[in-house]
Parts: structure tokens; C-alpha cells; sequence
């Protein structure tokens, strides 16, 4: 396998979540790293625009939101900055724990051969998809709407440099932003069932907005056209898609195997 793999684990400084999430890490044995989590976006990346979010989110997104969303921006910078031809981040938040039995050293080479540049490997909701073909005991499939989350994906560098080229301004929840496949090129591929699970925790990603104004009628009719914009763009794209699922499947006829060797420590406990 010749793609360069590492992840990248999102987390608040002080959180008392790092220690499970390390735990978890250290037993893939693919080199990791913590990415201390931003309150507000960096310099040089886009910035909150309160505004927009009103006008198209239809409220003001919390301090949470916007530091979250500026984490993921500032992760996919680095990973754009990286080698884009050879290098992949597995991207997850510190609630996520990462099957220890699955291959993720081999999702580089099979995305490389399905010339896919995002792969999810968790979604909030399970949105309606299309199957793709089938991995081991697991599917590819493309969701056709929003399933939400950034609990964990892959990203190459070059689709980290296409989403951050189509961002301008944060203004609406990061997850959602990802989503928008038909703008940013991150089509919705992912494996199912999710190699990971997220942890019931206390979600650290308040949802009340700080600002108390309300939109205006302006605001609310910009925002019914430009869903209803959204909309046909989404439809078009998804149908576009389905010639792609196709080359895909070929493409991945015969794809290796998604099982890695069993880690020792769980070796070790099936034998007691």
C-alpha cells in the first residue's frame, strides 16, 4: 500500500476525553495526533459572517458551532497544505472510538482506485443513499441527502483544498457544509456499517444561538429561494452521480480486504 495514512483526532485541550480517545489511538498503530480545538476561526481561513447565518441558516450559529466548524477548516488546511497526491487524513472527534479490527491502512489505496477523495465512515442519521458495491462484509454507498456529523471521514489532500476553496464565510454548522456535495465536491461516499461508534457523551456542541435577532422578511424569502436553488442543485448532481457509481463499482471489482490483524491486547483477551 504506497498512500501515507495518519490521523488527526479532535479535541479540546483540557479534555478529560483524551485519555479513551489516546487509548483507542496508540491500539491501530497508524501514527495520530490530537488538533486542539478552536473557540473561533483562524486567521486566513473564512470567518463567521452572523449576517449570512440568519439570513440562510435562519438564526445565528453559538460559539460551539462556530468553534467547531473552525476546527474542521483548520484540520482540512493542514491537510491541503499536505502531499495532495500521496497523503490521507482519517479526520475523528475524541467521542469516536475506531473498530480496532478494521483496516483503515487499506481505505487510501481503495479510494485512490475509485478516484473517491472523501469517505465517510459516520453519519448522525441514515440518510437515503444508493449502494454502490460491496467491500468484505461491508457496502459503499453514496448518501443522496445530508446524513450529517463530522465524527470521522477520510480525506485526501486534494479534496481538502477543493472544500476550502468553496467555503467564503462559516455560516451555518460545519456538518451541513460538508454536505453540500453538489458545491464543494465531497460527494457523500461512505462504508456501511460505520467502522466506529460514537459514544453516548455530553455533546460539547451547544446549539443555542448567542445572537437574539430574528430574520427579517427579507431573510426568510433570500432563504426560500436559495433552498429551493439548493434543491435542484442537489437533484441534478445526484442523478449526475449515478454514471459515477458505476465506474466505481468497476473500478473496485476484487477491491482487498478490509480486515486488519488482530490488535495483541485483543488477542490477549479472546484467549483468556
Amino acid at each position: 500500500m504506497g498512500s501515507n495514512l495518519k490521523i488527526v483526532a479532535i479535541s479540546l485541550a483540557c479534555s478529560a476525553r483524551r485519555e479513551r480517545a489516546s487509548a483507542n489511538l496508540e491500539s491501530l498503530e497508524i501514527p495520530w495526533t490530537f488538533f486542539d480545538a478552536l473557540r473561533v476561526p483562524a486567521k486566513g481561513l473564512p470567518q463567521y459572517d452572523e449576517a449570512l447565518a440568519i439570513r440562510f441558516w435562519g438564526r445565528g450559529l453559538s460559539r460551539a458551532e462556530i468553534g467547531c466548524a473552525a476546527s474542521h477548516m483548520s484540520v482540512m488546511a493542514q491537510v491541503a497544505a499536505s502531499d495532495a497526491d500521496n497523503s490521507w487524513t482519517l479526520v475523528i472527534e475524541d467521542d469516536v472510538i475506531l473498530d480496532a479490527g478494521f483496516s483503515f491502512r487499506s481505505l487510501p489505496d481503495i479510494c485512490k482506485a475509485a478516484e473517491i477523495g472523501y469517505l465517510r465512515l459516520y453519519g448522525r442519521h441514515m440518510a437515503p443513499c444508493k449502494h454502490v458495491v460491496w467491500l468484505d462484509q461491508r457496502e459503499l454507498v453514496r448518501f443522496e441527502r445530508a446524513p450529517m456529523g463530522t465524527q470521522a471521514y477520510l480525506i485526501s489532500g486534494h479534496a481538502a483544498r477543493r472544500f476550502i476553496d468553496s467555503v467564503t464565510t462559516i455560516h451555518r454548522p460545519i456538518d451541513w457544509e460538508m454536505d453540500r456535495f453538489w458545491a464543494n465536491g465531497l460527494h457523500n461516499y461512505a462504508l456501511f456499517p460505520f467502522p466506529c461508534l460514537e459514544l453516548t457523551l455530553t455533546s460539547s456542541i451547544a446549539k443555542a444561538a448567542e445572537s437574539v435577532r430574528e430574520p427579517t422578511a427579507f431573510d426568510r424569502a433570500a432563504r426560500f429561494a436559495w433552498k429551493s436553488k439548493e434543491y435542484v442543485l442537489r437533484l441534478s448532481e445526484n442523478i449526475r452521480l449515478r454514471q459515477s457509481d458505476k465506474r466505481i463499482r468497476l473500478r473496485l471489482a476484487g477491491a482487498s480486504s478490509l480486515s486488519a490483524p488482530m490488535p495483541e491486547t485483543i488477542r490477549t483477551i479472546e484467549s483468556m
